[in-house]
């Protein structure tokens, strides 16, 4: 089934020609796990550091059904 994966902030600069508008549409089996597509999509591993499935937090190891948004975000600073 097709998913919705959104790149943020500097993990976009992974993926040549990423449109933060569009997103990325991806096919994926269901139970296939975050950090398998993670590593699908050439992300470092270690630069994903929140993961976002349909809008609730969930860790790398959750498994996707198919049809969910995915965002996927860096490690992110402020003060």
């Amino acid at each position: 089934m097709a998913l919705q994966v959104f790149l943020n902030a500097s993990l976009r600069r992974h993926v040549p020609g990423y449109n933060p508008y569009a997103g990325l549409t991806i096919e994926v089996s269901p139970g296939t796990p975050v950090f398998r597509l993670i590593a699908q999509i050439g992300l470092p591993p270690e630069e994903v550091t929140l993961i976002m499935v349909n809008g609730v937090r969930q860790h790398s190891d959750y498994c996707l059904e198919g049809s969910e948004r995915l965002g996927l975000f860096p490690p992110i600073g402020g003060g």
